[in-house]
């Protein structure tokens, strides 16, 4: 995964949902975070009953928006 790449001097380069994060207001991040939550439960819960591996890759890609997100959440309150 690209989101886990280190550059020879230590650090991370922004990968593409890092970018996009980084240019939404606040609000509008707290209610994607909310969004990929539900997401991320759904697609799991789809896998359990189906048995559908194309649920976890969903839910994957819901995980690592959510990660992304909480770390720009920090960043600001840090700020």
């Amino acid at each position: 995964m690209k989101i886990f790449r280190k550059k020879k001097d230590g650090n991370q380069p922004k990968s593409r949902i890092e970018k996009r994060v980084s240019t939404i207001g606040t609000y509008d991040l707290i209610l994607w975070a909310e969004n990929a939550l539900y997401v991320i439960g759904k697609e799991i819960t789809h896998h359990q009953r189906d048995k559908n591996a194309n649920a976890l890759y969903e839910a994957e890609l819901g995980a690592e928006a959510l990660l992304a997100i909480v770390r720009e959440l920090q960043k600001r309150s840090n700020d």
